[in-house]
């Protein structure tokens, strides 16, 4: 079994607990390793989204170009594509290529304290070039609600609108349900064969910052390592759920996982 090379192209988080610096630390603490190309810079706290800074498309292709004929990719996962230009820049060079590995699609659209970091004519970017190269869809709730038109209250509208995602292109959908204000927490695996429902006790921990693009990662490089997309969410739930458990004591309010533990 390969070691597991992941092509992360996201945007960087000072705090160094999302984006790209989630990427670098969840791919090195599960065995394998991250390249990573900068689709922005973030300014942001741990509690504050301030702005976010994109990186002109030629530099992104540029940068997936340097990566993809350094060594070979076993699985490439996409976070934050902050402008539509970016976006089909990234479609573009994927689509060059002659053979694709998996590709895992974090749809950021928006950050957790409500900044918009997409609109509508970059959504809409999104869907049509890269929903369709996507082997497996992870959005949050807030993101399947912008994608789908669906208000999202409970386990039904979740599998509604999980298998309205599965629609748009994608082989596989993993639907986030943390932020849904139920006792437990709900998440829903999609693909063309069945619906799977996950429900866990929700962990009482500020110490949450960088969860999804932790979780994403982890799946990268679990189906990188030669997981089925199935199986690695399943491993990568319990490898977020221990670095919550287990986070260290940084932040005043709010706090990044503890991705070594």
């Amino acid at each position: 079994m390969t070691n597991g090379v992941i092509l992360s192209i996201d945007a960087s988080d000072p705090t160094g607990g999302s984006g790209i610096n989630a990427a670098i630390k969840t791919a090195a603490a599960l065995g394998g390793y991250a390249q990573s190309v900068i689709t922005g810079v973030t300014v942001q706290t741990l509690e504050q989204t301030l702005g976010i800074h994109p990186v002109p498309p030629t530099v992104v292709t540029d940068q997936i170009r340097a990566a993809l004929t350094s060594f070979p990719v076993n699985a490439i996962l996409i976070g934050l594509l902050p402008s539509e230009a970016i976006i089909d820049a990234v479609a573009d060079a994927l689509e060059k290529l002659s053979s694709r590995p998996p590709i895992i699609v974090d749809p950021i659209i928006a950050s957790r304290d409500g900044k918009k970091f997409l609109d509508k004519p970059a959504v809409d970017a999104l869907k049509r070039r890269i929903f369709v190269m996507a082997d497996l869809l992870l959005p949050n709730i807030t993101e399947a609600e912008i994608l789908t038109s669906i208000p999202i209250i409970d386990e039904p509208s979740m599998e509604k609108a999980a298998e309205m995602l599965l629609t748009l292109g994608p082989r596989n959908v993993f639907l986030k349900g943390d932020s849904l204000s139920t006792e437990q927490i709900y998440e829903i695996y999609v693909d063309d064969r069945r619906t799977q429902v996950f429900n866990r006790d929700r962990i009482e921990s500020k110490r949450t910052h960088g969860a999804g693009a932790t979780l994403a990662a982890a799946v990268a490089t679990l189906i990188a390592q030669g997981s089925t997309p199935r199986e690695s969410v399943t491993r990568a739930r319990s490898y977020v759920e221990n670095a919550i458990r287990n986070a260290p004591d940084l932040g005043s309010e709010n706090g990044p996982l503890g991705h070594f533990s």
